[in-house]
């Protein structure tokens, strides 16, 4: 019984990160500049490219790009999402896994906890 009502609790808190993680990206989608950018290298294979682009200020930035995203190759033309104030920090591509990859693991393992916990309730008697 412990195990499965730890189980709920652990889901639960993840479901509540996951809330918490997508409103910070709504966040950052609604006030994010977006500037053409080039994968410059791989650093670990196609999900790991070193990106580079340019702000609106003109500054160059290479950053490397993690997240679930499959497939790059260098030379490939994608548009990064930044933040004025801190782009070396908040670069990101705006492809679906690079910018929701936080909200869907810990909404993937909070679901995944309910659902095994569930599963391992004790039948009553």
């Amino acid at each position: 019984m412990f195990k499965a009502i730890a189980g709920i609790v652990i889901g639960v808190v993840f479901l509540v990160i996951a809330a918490f993680t997508a409103w910070s990206t709504w966040d950052f989608l609604r006030t994010a500049i977006a500037v053409p950018g080039e994968v410059v290298s791989l650093n670990a294979g196609g999900s790991h490219p070193q990106v580079e682009f340019v702000t609106r200020t003109g500054e160059r930035i290479s950053y490397p790009q993690g997240g679930m995203i499959y497939g790059t190759k260098v030379g490939d033309k994608v548009t990064v999402l930044y933040q004025p104030e801190a782009p070396s920090r908040t670069a990101t591509i705006n492809r679906f896994g690079a910018v929701w990859n936080w909200t869907l693991m810990a909404f993937i393992f909070g679901i995944g906890f309910i659902f095994f916990a569930l599963m391992n309730f004790p039948p009553r008697k």
